[in-house]
């Protein structure tokens, strides 16, 4: 798990570093009757962040589950 942890946050550093800040992602309006959502940039930056962040969450909770799992069996 802490290698796994370790090459995430190696490429969520080499991913923050080597994109550019000021590229925005244009998110269009919807209106779903009286809902509406968008209307923003996302910056896309955060992007590839998020994503690696969700497999960090991943490796974690695999983790968790297997000593839990590994209680169990003794």
């Amino acid at each position: 798990m802490g290698t796994a942890l370790g090459v995430l946050a190696v490429l969520m550093v080499l991913a923050w570093f080597t994109i550019d800040g000021g590229a925005v992602l244009p998110v269009r309006e919807y209106s779903f009757g009286s809902v509406s959502f968008g209307g923003f940039g996302l910056p896309v930056r955060w992007i590839p962040e998020i994503i690696l962040g969700l497999f960090a969450v991943r490796v974690v909770t695999a983790n968790m589950r297997a000593r839990l799992e590994e209680q169990d069996r003794q």
